[in-house]
Protein backbone atom coordinates (compact mmCIF):
# COMPACT_ATOMS: atom_id res chain seq x y z
CA UNK A 1 0.00 0.00 0.00
CA UNK A 2 2.93 2.61 1.17
CA UNK A 3 4.74 1.92 -2.50
CA UNK A 4 1.21 2.67 -4.47
CA UNK A 5 1.10 6.01 -2.82
CA UNK A 6 4.24 6.38 -3.53
CA UNK A 7 4.07 6.36 -7.23
CA UNK A 8 0.83 8.22 -7.24
CA UNK A 9 2.19 10.88 -5.19
CA UNK A 10 5.46 11.12 -7.95
CA UNK A 11 3.00 11.18 -10.82
CA UNK A 12 0.91 13.83 -9.22
CA UNK A 13 3.81 15.88 -8.41
CA UNK A 14 4.65 15.93 -12.02
CA UNK A 15 8.21 13.31 -11.64
CA UNK A 16 7.71 10.61 -14.17
CA UNK A 17 4.78 12.14 -15.70
CA UNK A 18 3.62 14.90 -18.18
CA UNK A 19 4.69 18.67 -17.59
CA UNK A 20 2.15 21.69 -18.28
CA UNK A 21 2.94 23.59 -20.88
CA UNK A 22 2.51 26.87 -21.57
CA UNK A 23 1.11 28.48 -24.51
CA UNK A 24 0.73 32.49 -25.64
CA UNK A 25 -2.09 32.77 -27.55
CA UNK A 26 -3.47 35.44 -30.05
CA UNK A 27 -7.03 35.85 -30.60
CA UNK A 28 -7.45 38.12 -34.44
CA UNK A 29 -9.94 41.13 -34.30
CA UNK A 30 -13.70 39.89 -35.29
CA UNK A 31 -16.80 41.44 -35.73
CA UNK A 32 -20.28 39.93 -34.21
CA UNK A 33 -23.25 39.13 -37.06
CA UNK A 34 -26.18 41.46 -37.37
CA UNK A 35 -28.39 38.56 -35.37
CA UNK A 36 -26.33 39.42 -32.14
CA UNK A 37 -28.31 42.60 -31.72
CA UNK A 38 -32.01 43.33 -30.80
CA UNK A 39 -32.46 45.65 -33.69
CA UNK A 40 -30.95 42.84 -36.55
CA UNK A 41 -28.32 45.07 -37.63
CA UNK A 42 -25.12 46.47 -36.41
CA UNK A 43 -25.73 49.45 -33.68
CA UNK A 44 -24.48 53.15 -35.38
CA UNK A 45 -21.26 53.19 -33.54
CA UNK A 46 -19.72 50.00 -32.15
CA UNK A 47 -16.32 50.61 -29.91
CA UNK A 48 -13.68 48.14 -30.46
CA UNK A 49 -10.10 47.45 -29.26
CA UNK A 50 -7.26 47.21 -30.97
CA UNK A 51 -6.47 43.39 -32.36
CA UNK A 52 -4.95 40.86 -30.95
CA UNK A 53 -5.95 40.66 -27.90
CA UNK A 54 -3.21 38.21 -25.90
CA UNK A 55 -3.98 35.17 -23.41
CA UNK A 56 -1.29 33.02 -21.74
CA UNK A 57 -2.34 29.70 -21.06
CA UNK A 58 -1.30 26.44 -19.33
CA UNK A 59 -1.89 22.82 -20.31
CA UNK A 60 -1.47 19.47 -18.80
CA UNK A 61 -2.49 16.13 -20.03
CA UNK A 62 -5.46 14.52 -18.38
CA UNK A 63 -6.11 10.32 -18.26
CA UNK A 64 -7.76 8.90 -21.71
CA UNK A 65 -7.01 11.72 -24.01
CA UNK A 66 -8.17 14.21 -22.52
CA UNK A 67 -6.53 17.85 -21.69
CA UNK A 68 -7.06 21.05 -19.00
CA UNK A 69 -6.70 24.31 -20.57
CA UNK A 70 -5.93 26.90 -17.53
CA UNK A 71 -6.04 30.64 -18.44
CA UNK A 72 -3.09 31.83 -16.58
CA UNK A 73 -3.51 36.27 -17.89
CA UNK A 74 -6.68 37.57 -16.63
CA UNK A 75 -10.04 36.90 -18.17
CA UNK A 76 -10.83 38.32 -21.22
CA UNK A 77 -14.89 39.69 -21.34
CA UNK A 78 -16.11 39.29 -24.42
CA UNK A 79 -19.10 42.06 -25.67
CA UNK A 80 -21.83 39.97 -27.47
CA UNK A 81 -24.37 42.46 -28.83
CA UNK A 82 -27.42 42.25 -26.97
CA UNK A 83 -26.96 39.16 -25.80
CA UNK A 84 -25.07 38.23 -22.40
CA UNK A 85 -20.83 38.93 -22.55
CA UNK A 86 -18.83 35.58 -22.45
CA UNK A 87 -16.23 35.38 -20.44
CA UNK A 88 -12.68 33.43 -21.30
CA UNK A 89 -11.24 32.43 -18.49
CA UNK A 90 -11.00 30.05 -15.67
CA UNK A 91 -10.30 26.41 -16.89
CA UNK A 92 -11.66 24.20 -20.02
CA UNK A 93 -11.73 21.21 -21.06
CA UNK A 94 -10.06 19.51 -23.93
CA UNK A 95 -10.27 16.49 -25.68
CA UNK A 96 -8.05 15.41 -29.14
CA UNK A 97 -9.64 15.72 -32.46
CA UNK A 98 -8.53 15.71 -36.18
CA UNK A 99 -7.31 18.87 -36.30
CA UNK A 100 -5.45 18.94 -32.97
CA UNK A 101 -7.39 19.89 -29.86
CA UNK A 102 -10.57 21.28 -28.74
CA UNK A 103 -10.47 23.23 -25.17
CA UNK A 104 -14.18 24.06 -24.28
CA UNK A 105 -15.45 26.23 -21.53
CA UNK A 106 -19.51 26.24 -20.34
CA UNK A 107 -21.72 28.33 -17.94
CA UNK A 108 -24.89 28.80 -16.86
CA UNK A 109 -26.21 31.17 -14.45
CA UNK A 110 -29.77 31.05 -12.59
CA UNK A 111 -31.17 33.89 -11.31
CA UNK A 112 -34.40 33.73 -9.28
CA UNK A 113 -36.52 37.13 -8.61
CA UNK A 114 -39.55 37.05 -6.67
CA UNK A 115 -41.44 40.47 -7.79
CA UNK A 116 -42.55 42.55 -5.04
CA UNK A 117 -45.87 44.05 -6.39
CA UNK A 118 -47.10 41.03 -7.99
CA UNK A 119 -45.21 38.14 -6.20
CA UNK A 120 -44.67 36.18 -9.85
CA UNK A 121 -41.34 34.30 -9.69
CA UNK A 122 -39.22 35.45 -12.67
CA UNK A 123 -36.14 32.65 -13.89
CA UNK A 124 -33.99 34.31 -16.05
CA UNK A 125 -30.72 31.86 -17.47
CA UNK A 126 -27.77 32.61 -18.78
CA UNK A 127 -25.87 30.19 -21.21
CA UNK A 128 -22.65 31.10 -22.56
CA UNK A 129 -19.76 28.87 -24.51
CA UNK A 130 -16.36 29.53 -25.06
CA UNK A 131 -14.49 26.69 -27.77
CA UNK A 132 -11.01 26.78 -28.74
CA UNK A 133 -9.04 24.14 -31.52
CA UNK A 134 -5.34 24.31 -32.28
CA UNK A 135 -2.58 21.74 -32.61
CA UNK A 136 0.16 21.94 -29.33
CA UNK A 137 2.78 22.49 -31.35
CA UNK A 138 5.77 25.22 -31.30
CA UNK A 139 3.57 27.83 -33.14
CA UNK A 140 0.17 27.16 -34.42
CA UNK A 141 -3.00 28.73 -36.13
CA UNK A 142 -6.25 27.83 -34.76
CA UNK A 143 -10.11 28.33 -34.73
CA UNK A 144 -12.67 29.37 -32.18
CA UNK A 145 -16.14 30.01 -31.43
CA UNK A 146 -18.69 32.06 -28.88
CA UNK A 147 -22.15 31.07 -28.29
CA UNK A 148 -24.26 33.51 -25.56
CA UNK A 149 -27.90 33.59 -24.78
CA UNK A 150 -30.73 33.95 -22.07
CA UNK A 151 -33.96 33.21 -21.60
CA UNK A 152 -36.55 34.24 -19.34
CA UNK A 153 -39.68 32.71 -17.21
CA UNK A 154 -42.23 34.09 -15.46
CA UNK A 155 -45.58 35.79 -16.02
CA UNK A 156 -44.48 39.14 -15.44
CA UNK A 157 -41.51 41.18 -15.85
CA UNK A 158 -39.27 39.28 -18.23
CA UNK A 159 -37.94 41.30 -21.22
CA UNK A 160 -39.80 41.23 -24.65
CA UNK A 161 -36.76 39.58 -26.25
CA UNK A 162 -34.25 36.90 -25.14
CA UNK A 163 -31.07 37.82 -27.28
CA UNK A 164 -28.72 34.92 -28.54
CA UNK A 165 -25.14 35.78 -29.96
CA UNK A 166 -23.10 32.84 -31.84
CA UNK A 167 -19.74 33.33 -33.54
CA UNK A 168 -17.12 30.76 -35.31
CA UNK A 169 -14.35 31.05 -37.02
CA UNK A 170 -12.29 33.00 -35.10
CA UNK A 171 -8.61 33.32 -35.65
CA UNK A 172 -6.25 31.97 -33.25
CA UNK A 173 -2.29 31.94 -33.28
CA UNK A 174 0.18 30.80 -30.89
CA UNK A 175 3.79 30.06 -29.42
CA UNK A 176 4.59 27.18 -26.60
CA UNK A 177 6.79 29.65 -24.46
CA UNK A 178 7.85 27.39 -22.19
CA UNK A 179 7.42 23.81 -20.67
CA UNK A 180 6.82 24.54 -16.37
CA UNK A 181 8.28 21.73 -14.15
CA UNK A 182 6.86 21.39 -10.85
CA UNK A 183 8.26 19.08 -8.42
CA UNK A 184 6.88 18.35 -4.79
CA UNK A 185 8.49 20.06 -2.11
Amino acid sequence: MRKSSLVLALVLSGCGGTTPEVYQLLVDYFSLPDSCYSSMMQPGQVITTAPPTAMTVQIWDGPENTAFLQVESAPLMIEMGSAPDVTVGGIFTGKKVEKGWTFSSDLVRKNTNTLPISGNTVVTTITTHAELTFERALTFKGTGALNSSSNCVGAMGCPNTNPACSVSGLVISGTKVAVQYERAP
